[in-house]
C-alpha cells in the first residue's frame, strides 16, 4: 500500500491554460485545455466556458483527455463574436481526491484586462459535510483503536481481574467501532456530494455510485471498511483477551494508513511515499494519545492504582506525542514549502494554530503527570479533540501553492 503515485502537486493544480488569458486572440479558438498537475478523476472533472451574458458557449463535450489524463479538454462552437468569455474548471484529483475549481478568461478580438486576467485554483472546495467526516473518522479512530492499545498496554495489566471495567471498556470500544463504520459510510456521501458540487443529500445516486465503483477512492475506501467491520467483529464475538482483541489492534495501523493514502501527504513533489509515511505515523501517534486520554477519562475516577495507571500511560503518551511532533515538523516542512507561506497562507494559519494547541496538551499533560491526578487529563483531552478539529480543516485546506 505504500507504493505510491508519481510526485505531484497537492490538489490538481492548474498549470497551464490553452489559449491562455495574458493575450488578446484575434479568432476564438475551437476548443480550450487545462493541463494540471495531477491525474484527473474524468467523471468529477469538467470545464465550461460562458459569454458575457453567462451562456454557455462550449459544446458541453469536457472530457478528460484518453491520452493525457492530466488535460482536460472542451470544444467550443463555431464563429463565436468578439468579447470577453470566462472558462471555469472544476476537477478530482485521482491521486489525493481533494476537489478544486477556478476560472479565467478569454480576450476574443479586444483588448485583455488586467483585473479579469487572474486565473484561480486551490480554494478551499471542501465542505462542512467532508471536514466533519474527517474530524469523525479521528474520533472514532481513537475511541476504538486508541481505546483498546490503552487498555492492552496500560490498563489491563493494573486492574486484571475487575469484570465491572472490564465490561464497560469492551462496550466503549465496541461503540468506537461503530462509530468509525457509520463515519466511513457519511464520509463517502460527504465526498461524492463534494465531488459532484451538489448538496449533501443529493450524493446520493450516480454520485455516490460513480465514486465507490472505480477510481482511486473507491480502491481505499472498501478496504478501510472491511478492516473496520473485520476489527469491529473481533472485538464484538471474541472480546478484550487473547488473540482476538490483538489481530483487531493489528488492523488499526490499516486502518489509519487509509486515511494517509488520500492526504496532501499522497501527492507531495519530494515524493509520494514519503509524504504518506509520514502522515501516517503523524495519525499513529495522535490516535493513540488522543485515544488514551478518552480511555483514563472514563476509567480513572473508577481505579484506586490511579498513580501507577498515570505513570504507565505517561510513558506510552511521551512516545505517542513525540510521534505526533516530529512527524508534524516534517510535514509543515514539505507542505508548506517556505516560511513565507506558513503566514502567507491560511494553510499555515491553521498549521500555527494546530501547533499552538499541541504545545498546550502537552504543557498539560506534563503537569498532570507530575501531580499524579487525573482532573488535568480531561483539559488535556478537550484541546486534543480541538487540535482534531483543526487537522479536518487543514486536510481540506490546499497547502502553500509552492509546494
Amino acid at each position: 500500500m505504500l507504493v505510491a503515485p508519481s510526485p505531484a502537486l497537492a490538489h490538481a493544480v492548474l498549470l497551464r491554460a490553452t489559449p491562455s488569458g495574458t493575450q488578446t486572440l484575434a479568432l476564438a479558438p475551437d476548443r480550450v485545455q487545462l493541463l494540471f498537475s495531477e491525474p484527473l478523476d474524468p467523471e468529477f472533472s469538467g470545464v465550461q466556458v460562458l459569454d458575457s451574458a453567462n451562456t454557455r458557449v462550449d459544446l458541453d463535450d469536457s472530457a478528460v483527455d484518453p491520452n493525457n489524463d492530466r488535460l482536460l479538454t472542451v470544444s467550443l462552437r463555431p464563429g463565436l463574436a468578439n468579447g470577453i468569455y470566462t472558462v471555469l474548471w472544476r476537477n478530482l484529483s485521482a491521486v489525493d481526491v481533494h476537489p478544486d475549481q477556478g476560472e479565467y478568461h478569454l480576450f476574443v478580438g479586444v483588448p485583455v484586462v488586467s483585473e479579469a486576467t487572474a486565473q484561480t485554483g486551490l480554494q478551499i472546495t471542501a465542505t462542512p459535510e467532508t471536514t466533519l467526516g474527517r474530524w469523525w473518522f479521528y474520533l472514532a479512530a481513537s475511541l476504538f483503536g486508541g481505546v483498546l492499545a490503552t487498555w492492552k498496554l496500560v490498563l489491563w495489566p493494573v486492574i486484571k481481574g475487575d469484570e465491572r471495567l472490564h465490561r464497560r471498556a469492551r462496550r466503549m470500544i465496541i461503540a468506537g467501532g461503530v462509530l468509525l463504520i457509520l463515519g466511513t459510510l457519511f464520509s463517502a456521501l460527504a465526498q461524492a456530494a463534494a465531488a459532484a458540487n451538489v448538496p449533501l443529500l443529493d450524493g446520493f445516486g450516480q454520485p455516490l455510485a460513480g465514486l465507490l465503483t472505480r477510481g482511486r477512492f473507491a480502491s481505499i475506501w472498501w478496504p478501510r471498511l472491511g478492516l473496520e467491520v473485520a476489527s469491529l467483529g473481533l472485538i464484538a464475538i471474541g472480546g478484550l483477551d487473547g488473540l482476538a482483541s490483538e489481530c483487531a489492534l493489528a488492523t488499526l495501523p490499516a486502518v489509519l494508513l487509509t486515511s494517509a493514502l488520500t492526504s496532501h501527504g499522497a501527492a507531495l513533489p519530494t515524493g509520494a511515499a514519503l509524504g504518506i509515511g509520514i502522515d501516517w505515523l503523524h495519525i499513529v501517534g495522535a490516535t493513540l494519545w488522543v485515544g488514551g486520554l478518552m480511555a483514563l477519562a472514563a476509567f480513572v475516577p473508577s481505579l484506586g492504582v490511579r498513580r501507577q495507571v498515570i505513570d504507565r500511560f505517561g510513558r506510552l503518551a511521551l512516545i505517542a506525542s513525540m510521534i505526533v511532533l516530529l512527524s508534524g515538523v516534517l510535514q509543515g516542512a514539505l507542505e508548506v514549502g517556505s516560511p513565507g507561506a506558513v503566514l502567507g497562507t491560511l494553510y499555515g494559519q491553521l498549521l500555527l494554530i494546530k501547533a499552538g494547541l499541541l504545545v498546550c496538551m502537552l504543557a498539560v499533560g506534563a503537569v498532570n503527570q507530575v501531580r499524579g491526578r487525573g482532573v488535568g487529563m480531561r483539559v488535556e483531552l478537550i484541546v486534543g479533540l480541538a487540535v482534531f478539529g483543526v487537522a479536518a480543516l487543514l486536510s481540506g485546506t490546499p497547502p502553500s501553492p509552492n509546494v
